[in-house]
């Protein structure tokens, strides 16, 4: 008989302890992918937003622990755009609002310059791109539209106002094709901010990092005075690390990699008590094997063995798992604009070595037990 086949048939001698014991893996392991599959992809859409639009740099107020509620004059763009290092420089005002559309909220809402750098870089597919005369007009991305079931020339509710749909957008990320774009003045008086933006974006001259040094554009925006010698209270930040930075994405991250420690934590313990149960269950078949000449490596391979079988069908059960989760978050119309409806390659395989690790963690005192227990007491263990 096959190493493989002794392995297997341990396994499914007893189908029921195997089973409950590859489901609690597979649930640790799908929450632990989920999770983080999120997390990082609320961070690669963040990103993927400023570099879709060739920013290089973020401006915020200093200080400031939520980076949405940064409030700066807009009016200051001027006196960024006045350094040689700038080649471009916009306001930006995001609130998260609500829409009179069944009951939605927290819906990212982003206040911009019609003829600015993301009007530029915007791929609208259907109706038209806002201009510099409309007024309470917005732009959905396309999965907002989708499940709104909104078209242009339709109207919107926002904040109990009422706006006229100008277009949709299409974009590859699934985050940010559940927000709304709206000229700057609008979202500023809806939100009772008039006259502020909550970031500035800043394209560095010469297409960046090939001719500027972003650190330094950095440090000549932060050190800006007015007439006066006061500082703005600017902090410039480059996009990545801006992105790695805010409060959200850390607060996510953290919330994330606690879940899948405590979920893989117990995770092993199950896996500890399920082979110690079968190492004392078996103790007796252990000391024959012994006596008829296999080694204590070879009782320990069998039983690691055995641990790794349970932990790749969790691993692939978890997978199916957790890729079915944040299908059904990314699609829910309350969690759709934060979660991206697909697992990440990082994730899944980070999913994958924890099961292992768990499997294989929790097995090896069960196997150490089982090698070493003496042929003769063994055998007559009761």
């Amino acid at each position: 008989m096959l190493f493989v086949e002794v392995i297997a048939k341990n396994l499914l001698r007893r189908k029921l302890r195997t089973l409950l014991t590859i489901g609690g893996l597979a649930a640790a392991v799908a929450t632990s992918t989920a999770l983080l599959s999120s997390a990082w992809s609320f961070a690669a859409s963040s990103a993927a937003y400023y570099s879709s639009r060739g920013v290089d740099v973020v401006v915020v107020r200093a200080g400031v622990a939520e980076r949405i509620t940064s409030s700066l004059s807009a009016s200051l763009a001027d006196r960024l755009r006045e350094l040689p290092e700038v080649g471009a420089a916009e306001g930006s005002l995001t609130e998260m609002v609500s829409l009179g559309e069944r009951a939605l909220i927290g819906i990212p809402m982003h206040g911009v310059d019609p003829q600015g750098l993301t009007m530029k870089q915007l791929d609208v597919v259907r109706g038209r791109a806002l201009t510099a005369t409309d007024r309470r007009t917005v732009l959905l991305g396309s999965a907002l539209a989708d499940g709104l079931k909104k078209q242009p020339g339709e109207t919107l509710e926002i904040e109990r106002t009422t706006f006229q749909i100008a277009g949709v957008f299409q974009t590859g990320d699934a985050i940010e094709s559940n927000t709304v774009l709206a000229p700057l003045a609008d979202v500023q008086e809806l939100m009772g901010r008039p006259g502020q933006v909550s970031e500035f974006q800043i394209r560095a001259a010469s297409g960046g990092g090939d001719h500027v040094d972003i650190a330094q554009l950095c440090r000549d925006i932060e050190a800006l005075r007015d007439s006066s010698g006061r500082s703005f209270g600017f902090k410039a930040l480059p996009t990545q690390q801006f992105v790695n930075t805010d409060t959200e994405t850390r607060l996510t991250s953290a919330m994330a990699w606690g879940t899948s420690v405590v979920a893989i934590g117990l995770s092993l313990v199950a896996m500890l008590n399920t082979m110690l149960m079968s190492v004392l269950e078996r103790t007796k078949e252990f000391g024959v094997l012994r006596a008829v000449g296999w080694s204590r490596g070879r009782v320990i391979r069998m039983i690691l063995g055995e641990s790794l079988a349970i932990g790749l069908f969790a691993s692939l059960v978890g997978m199916l798992g957790a890729g079915l989760f944040v299908r059904a978050l990314g699609t829910w119309s309350y969690t759709r604009n934060f979660v991206h409806p697909s697992l990440s390659a990082q994730a899944i395989l980070l999913g994958i070595v924890l099961t292992l690790f768990a499997g294989l963690a929790g097995s090896f005192y069960p196997a150490y037990r089982g090698a070493t227990c003496a042929p003769l007491s063994a055998l007559h263990f009761e």
